[in-house]
């Protein structure tokens, strides 16, 4: 747990990570929209989306700014001044995020248990739950961005995956077995959250501040426009279903409603947890780059496997997204198929917003940040008051996909104007395109194939395309030479 990589070994730790968290989330979702009924899992989808954007705020300035000045600090030939500066801006952050979390839990436990406005219908133990979880997450979170400057990698995906794991544990058999809904789900949560806060203590226990001096507020000045453009960056990903049911009511959205487009959301936002991951690793790197130039090349080392594997991964959900949905959902949830092809574009924006986000708040250019991301907050709240009054759940995805796209284009020319990176290889591009037109044209006959053969032919699809990817030199040799000697070590043991 006290491993320190580079950006390759970082990127496929947190991968490695992340896949297992989101199968684990994936799977939970799916196996609780079995168990309970839409209305129910309406619900549950509402408060997972809140502790959602709880983490977005939560994880926004403090962790950030902290896991800067552990990268600075990390080194061995860090000077004892900048270790000291890391030090004292671990004690602020610890008891500036807490103190955050404790307020955000104070007032969101005093709104829902005097008005129950935030989350109908859920009762006081999940509400008290819920707001204990998010002190934890509050704790948590700062403890990741500990970890992450220090480019504990390992610990950073055992911490995920250990929350991910009691959460799900817990959440289906407390549902499934005894039976208790939504409390069940928030139980689970709560102690997700305390057993990932205290893995990512032991994993930095040599690391511990100790006590002495806090830095000031001034050492925080880009936690701020940090913690701005990350919570309103965490707003894009939750004001569609948590707006949906208040908004839709004259479209006839019901919680049922909202039960079905959040099935849509977990299956159509995965792929963004993928590419979250990959920009968590190369942040440290664009960080410590010494040059733009330098900061560039660590970002193409995450933004390069979005066109080469997320967007294949989305076509399938643009293409034939019924061949996916009937294979892994009840019925019930046959209006999700087209939610979630409307859910995946703005997926897309979003995946590339966010690495963008990240890479501008490594370099310090956390102030242009907050003054764009803010703006398309604006444009999706716009779009959720007028297309999802008209248009129901439709209306939420298509303000969703404005909202990200929106952030995408934005913080594009900002990194645009100050990084100035070179222009795509032209044949390149061309290859892409051609293996993705292969994979289009074949994922389009696997959409009218009957069933099964229809998700047959989309696993064909897929490995037609890795096929495609690495004879046509796609993917770089390095990775390809990684893979085959994973490959090989199993081989040579057997």
């Amino acid at each position: 747990m006290r491993t320190e990589r580079g950006p390759a070994g970082g990127s496929v730790v947190l991968l490695a990570g992340i896949v297992i968290t989101a199968a684990l989330n994936y799977g939970m979702g799916v196996a609780l929209a079995w168990m309970l009924p839409p209305s129910a899992f309406g619900s549950v989808g509402m408060l997972l989306n809140l502790l959602l954007l709880a983490t977005s705020v939560l994880a926004a300035g403090f962790p950030w700014a902290l896991a800067r000045a552990v990268a600075k600090a990390a080194g061995p030939a860090a000077a004892p001044e900048v270790k000291a500066q890391s030090d004292s801006t671990f004690r602020a952050a610890l008891v500036g995020n807490v103190g955050l979390g404790l307020a955000l839990a104070g007032v969101f436990a005093v709104v829902q248990l005097g008005t129950g406005a935030i989350l109908p219908g859920v009762g006081v133990v999940p509400t008290l739950l819920a707001a204990g979880a998010i002190v934890l997450l509050a704790l948590g979170s700062v403890l990741l961005g500990a970890l992450q400057g220090a480019r504990r990698f390992d610990a950073i995906g055992a911490s995920r995956v250990l929350e991910i794991g009691v959460k799900v544990a817990l959440a289906l058999g407390l549902v499934g077995l005894v039976g208790l809904g939504v409390v069940g789900v928030a139980v689970a949560l709560f102690a997700g959250a305390a057993v990932a806060a205290g893995w990512a203590w032991w994993s930095l226990r040599d690391r511990w501040p100790g006590r002495g001096p806090v830095a000031r507020v001034r050492a925080f000045a880009a936690a701020v426009p940090m913690a701005v453009g990350t919570t309103c960056f965490g707003l894009m990903g939750t004001l569609d279903v948590l707006l949906l049911g208040g908004l839709g009511h004259g479209a006839g959205v019901t919680v049922a409603v909202v039960g079905v487009y959040q099935a849509a959301a977990i299956l159509a936002r995965a792929p963004f947890f993928v590419g979250s991951a990959l920009s968590d690793a190369v942040f440290p790197f664009i960080a410590g780059a010494a040059t733009p130039a330098d900061a560039h090349r660590a970002l193409m080392v995450a933004l390069r496997w979005v066109p080469l594997v997320l967007v294949p991964l989305q076509l399938v959900l643009l293409v034939a997204p019924g061949s996916v949905l009937d294979a892994v959902l009840p019925g019930g949830y046959d209006e999700a198929a087209g939610l979630a092809r409307v859910i995946t574009v703005g997926t897309a924006g979003l995946i590339v917003a966010d690495m963008l986000l990240k890479a501008l708040f490594a370099r310090g250019f956390a102030n242009a940040v907050a003054a764009r991301v803010p703006i398309a907050v604006v444009l999706q709240l716009v779009a959720l008051f007028v297309l999802v009054p008209r248009f129901g759940a439709a209306g939420a995805g298509w303000s969703f996909a404005v909202g990200t796209w929106g952030a995408a284009l934005l913080l594009g020319g900002v990194y645009l104007a100050r990084f100035r990176p070179s222009r795509i290889r032209v044949g390149t591009l061309v290859r892409w395109l051609l293996a993705a037109g292969v994979l289009t044209a074949v994922l389009a006959g696997a959409a009218a194939a009957p069933r099964p053969f229809d998700l047959l032919a989309v696993l064909l699809a897929l490995a037609g395309y890795a096929v495609l990817a690495v004879s046509m030199k796609l993917i770089p040799e390095s990775d390809v030479a990684v893979v085959r000697r994973l490959v090989a070590k199993p081989a040579r043991r057997g």
